[in-house]
């Protein structure tokens, strides 16, 4: 190329991400002794396989290296006739080579496109009839004496994607056996000229074992790409831009060579930067006939190695004018990548047509979106520009690179895996559902998989590249729908029910009331009764004491009279001598004495009887008497307890009615009785707290909620993102918040009451996945789904980057501590140091099995699985932990008090699992939701101890944390419902007045943190 005169222009050498072709060897520099070599050993075997990592130039050494050499007769003992049969398998191995071999390669004067179909074919059926096929074909092709034909499959790891999709449809007979038989069984004879060549990532060598004579094939014809020298990169630079007509600043190619360092896999990507660095040139040279050489301002301007890819492939991305242009864009993407057997991906061409049937559209709508991403300077999909599009072209991506590192397309990529494990579990599911060993979906696996049905629209194309039973798997899933949607329906019902039987309760417990007041006079009763008794005790007892008296009268009276009788008898006696005469009246005296006697006898039994009568009596009066004070003191007992009993009745009694009262109010607030709902509501409140209720009530809460929401014109939502809103966070040092959502956008909001207002946005073009303040600055670090880790400056009302770190795999959390900063991925930990806002990585740690963590006085708590571990400091993370605690499944979110009292958990399946921090406590675990919990956060500040979790299942809950412990009970828990979508991330307000989440439906929602706090505003009011 010479340059330059008044009317040319400079053309550009480099060919940016695709390989060179064969007719642009003369841009083709440094690999002159790797051709060489390849033209040695292909003498020598006639099976060479070309093996290198990604972006190691493989495909570029054949075709413009090995192909070229071949032509000028550069292989002893083969002459200069080639004929080149050059395909990729694809999803079609045998049929790919057949429209190779007869387009322009065997044959050379086919007519039309009839005649072409028609000997392609033809052919086709002669390679699939035997082993000895391919040789068959050049027979029947009559090629010129002479004529040598080499085989070229470029991307041969492409077999293996198809293979596995062969193993699964278990279809009998293997294309990809017969396939590499084909050519093995060409290579091996020496009648015929024909050579093989295929071109395989090194990472895919493992995979060959799989078929049988492939590796022996390879041991003996292997070619292992080797890294280019220093000076092999440096003419690979330079002598493109002399034969461009251009010349390169020394440091310039310094600093090249210094950014491609010893990476075999940043070819392609220098090759690209150095396209853009050369456009960059030409627009600043134009036509001038001394142009100054290509400089690092050039070289800057696009962005440099490590950006200018990503900057490029945005801005082609950015020429997408409407939202339905970008989505087919990334169905096409996703369609045509596939994360395989490596994370670093591969590539799946397809037919146009088939993109179009993946992604709804017509052919054209998808031609314009190719065209933008193919045109002249960019090339990043196959085939290059100026190649008309049909129905039938093969659609490519130009290299895997573009996968390692274009942002977008790294997380479409991830994201397109997470969608086929879906469907391929869902399609599993099913199948053992019909077989009668499995049963239908249910939460938390139903929503994540209706919920991928909505959002990704699946169809039978594009499940046809995973599994073919996609009719079968979209009727199971609708039938767990239905079956789930009853479920809710039942449980609604059941729930009505409840609160039928609380009212039929509160009534009972009022007749439990009027029962009590019955007992307290009944007790009443039973005392004054006890009084008369004892009065009558004491009558009877003084009545014994006087007859006890007069029986001792009477007794002292019949022995005096008996005293008398017998001094009456000795009178007589002594008389006797004197008075004979007298006998007969002595007679009658002692006849009267007996009497007397008799008499004072009786007298004396009486007065015994009246005496035992006497004691009798007492005795009885002093038993009435006891009864009497026993009965005092039941009545006395009795009416305590029926006091204590009217006093619980009541209290239950109105602590029904406090939610009677909610419910009415919500009632009241849905036939538009605002008013009148809000008087009730806080009546309701009001009833609660006078009979010392519960903290926390979901009726008075939801009834106070609603009426102060439907007061501020439901104000507390924030609705000014316009993607899922991934991240929400409490600035500490200006009492603001800070969101983030997955389209890359920050918002400093400011917080007043319940509201947010945006203050300032800043856009990072980037799916933002955690947001982590850094202590004591004003810093905050974002972490992206692409792999950065970004820091910000929030200051005042303004929002500026400061530094930014790459970070391997998505973020799911990250903890900063002094100045360490944890980051959580899918791949693993990342240890970094965060200094003057600059983050370094110390270690990476791999793992796919961590989720979050976090700092308290007792050490370092990380989830990891059905794990949570505790570690002695943040450096030992994440080494051997000092105690582990087990969950009933995966662990997503780890949270601790202000106070370090409690650390708790939530897991995938929606439980919660929480524990004292001391080495005694027991570990607790409640099922709150039916769906994964995907934060947990406790309320900062004084006033007990409060949880907020927010889940999958849309809800978010408040838990009094003392009261849960306590009663093991969760009656006493709130539960939020306005989000339409899953709930991601929760934030208190610094004061801890305030709850706010942030959801995938694009809202942000404020929330009273208690119910005292909502009764209180509401009276402000009045």
């Amino acid at each position: 190329m010479e340059a330059m005169t008044d009317d040319t222009t400079f053309l550009n050498p480099f060919p940016g991400l695709r390989a060179f072709e064969e007719h642009e060897d003369i841009l083709f520099f440094g690999r002159e002794k790797q051709v060489d070599e390849l033209l040695k050993k292909l003498r020598l075997v006639r099976f060479l396989s070309v093996i290198g990592s990604s972006g190691s130039g493989k495909s570029s050494l054949v075709k413009s290296g090995l192909i070229p050499a071949l032509h000028a007769g550069f292989m002893s003992g083969a002459g200069s006739k080639w004929k080149i049969c050059s395909f990729r398998p694809g999803n079609d191995p045998i049929g790919n080579m057949a429209a190779s071999l007869v387009n322009n390669v065997l044959y050379d004067d086919i007519p039309g496109e009839e005649e072409r179909a028609l000997y392609t074919s033809i052919t086709e059926s002669t390679l699939r009839r035997s082993n000895f096929g391919l040789i068959d074909t050049y027979k029947q092709a009559h090629v010129e004496k002479g004529q040598n034909l080499l085989v070229l499959v470029d991307q041969f790891e492409e077999l293996f994607r198809f293979s596995n999709y062969e193993k699964k449809a278990a279809e009998g007979r293997r294309d990809s056996v017969a396939f590499i038989n084909l050519l093995i069984k060409a290579a091996e004879q020496r009648e015929i000229p024909i050579y093989v060549v295929f071109t395989m990532r090194s990472d895919f060598l493992g995979e060959c074992t799989e078929f049988r004579g492939l590796p022996e094939a390879i041991n003996e014809g292997q070619y292992l790409v080797p890294r280019m020298t220093r000076e092999e990169r440096r003419e690979a630079i330079t002598g493109p831009v002399a034969v461009g007509g251009a010349t390169m600043s020394p440091r310039l190619i310094n600093q090249l060579l210094n950014d491609v360092g010893d990476n075999p896999d940043q070819l392609p990507i220098l090759q690209h930067a150095l396209m853009r660095t050369w456009e960059n040139w030409q627009v600043k040279n134009g036509t001038s006939n001394d142009p100054d050489p290509l400089d690092t301002v050039n070289y800057e301007e696009i962005g440099t190695m490590a950006r200018a890819l990503s900057q490029h492939a945005e801005e082609a991305y950015a020429e997408l004018t409407t939202d339905r242009q970008r989505e087919i864009c990334e169905i096409m993407f996703k369609g045509i990548t596939d994360q395989g057997y490596n994370v670093t991906g591969i590539r799946r061409p397809r037919k146009l047509s088939e993109i179009s049937k993946l992604a709804n559209a017509s052919h054209q709508e998808v031609i314009d979106i190719v065209e933008i991403f193919r045109k002249k300077g960019r090339g990043f999909l196959m085939p290059p520009s100026g190649i008309e599009l049909t129905a039938d072209s093969i659609i490519d991506i130009s290299h895997e690179s573009l996968m390692r590192v274009w942002e977008r397309l790294i997380a479409w990529v991830d994201e397109e895996n997470q969608s086929s494990q879906i469907y391929l579990r869902l399609c599993d599911a099913a199948h053992m559902y019909d077989i009668g060993k499995g049963s239908l979906l249910r939460d938390p696996e139903l929503q994540l998989t209706w919920r991928w049905k909505e959002e990704n629209q699946p169809n039978a194309v594009w499940a046809a590249g995973h599994n073919n039973q996609f009719e079968q798997a979209m009727a199971f899933l609708e039938k767990s729908k239905q079956q789930h949607e009853y479920e809710l329906a039942e449980k609604e019902r059941l729930q009505k029910q409840r609160l039928r039987r609380t009212r039929r309760i509160a009534a009972v417990i009022s007749v439990i009331a009027l029962a009590a007041v019955a007992l307290a006079v009944y007790s009443l009763e039973l005392k004054n009764l006890a009084t008369r008794q004892s009065k009558i005790a004491e009558k009877k007892s003084k009545e014994a004491i006087a007859q006890r008296k007069i029986a001792l009268a009477q007794q002292r009276n019949a022995e005096l009279s008996k005293e008398q009788a017998l001094l009456s008898r000795e009178q007589a006696l002594e008389q006797k001598g004197i008075a004979e005469g007298a006998k007969k009246k002595s007679e009658i005296s002692e006849k009267n004495a007996l009497v007397q006697k008799t008499l004072a006898e009786q007298q004396k039994a009486y007065a015994e009887r009246q005496k035992l009568v006497a004691e009798m009596n007492a005795k009885l009066a002093k038993q009435q008497q006891g009864i009497a004070e026993t009965q005092t003191g039941k009545a006395v007992a009795n009416e305590k307890l029926a006091l204590e009993q009217k006093q619980i009745s009541t209290r239950l009694r109105d602590l029904a009615e406090s939610r009677n009262q909610a419910y009415e109010a919500m009632m009241l607030l849905n036939d538009n009785k605002r008013e009148e709902s809000e008087r009730q509501a806080l009546a309701a409140y009001k009833l609660n707290a006078d009979n010392n209720g519960p903290q926390q009530s979901n009726d008075i809460y939801s009834a106070l909620h609603y009426n102060w929401v439907a007061g501020i014109n439901n104000k507390n939502q924030f609705t000014v993102h316009k993607a899922s809103v991934r991240n929400i966070l409490a600035l500490p040092q200006s009492g603001q918040m800070l969101s983030a959502d997955e389209s890359g956008w920050l918002y400093l909001l400011g917080e007043n009451n319940g509201t947010l207002q945006a203050i300032t946005s800043y856009n990072l073009s980037q799916d933002v996945r955690v947001i982590a303040s850094v202590p004591g600055t004003q810093n905050v670090v974002a972490i992206t789904a692409g792999g950065n880790a970004i820091v910000l400056q929030v200051a005042g009302n303004t929002i500026k980057e400061i530094s930014r770190a790459a970070v391997e795999g998505i973020a799911k959390s990250a903890l900063v501590a002094n100045d360490k900063v944890l980051i959580v991925t899918g791949k693993g930990i990342g240890n970094y140091t965060i200094n003057n806002g600059l983050l370094s990585l110390n270690k990476f740690t791999p793992g796919n099995n961590y989720t979050d963590v976090v700092s308290t006085s007792a050490g370092i708590y990380l989830g990891a699985g059905n794990n949570i571990q505790q570690f002695k400091a943040l450096a030992d993370v994440p080494g051997n932990p000092v105690a582990t605690y087990n969950t009933r499944s995966k662990v997503l979110c780890v949270a601790t008090d202000a106070a370090n009292s409690y650390i708790a958990a939530g897991t995938y399946g929606g439980d919660l699992w929480i524990k004292r921090i001391k080495p005694d406590a027991k570990e607790a675990s409640f099922n709150l939701h039916t769906s994964a919990i995907n934060d947990i956060q406790f309320r900062p500040g004084n006033g007990g101890i409060q949880l907020a979790t927010a889940s999958s299942d849309q809800t978010v809950k408040l838990i009094d944390v003392a009261s849960l412990m306590q009663s093991r009970s969760t009656a006493d828990i709130i539960t939020l419902r306005s989000h339409a979508k899953w709930v991601y991330e929760l934030a208190y307000s610094n004061d801890g007045d305030f709850l706010y989440t942030a959801s995938e439906d694009k809202k942000i929602i404020g929330w009273h943190a208690t119910m005292a706090g909502i009764y209180n505003d509401l009276k402000k009011k009045k």
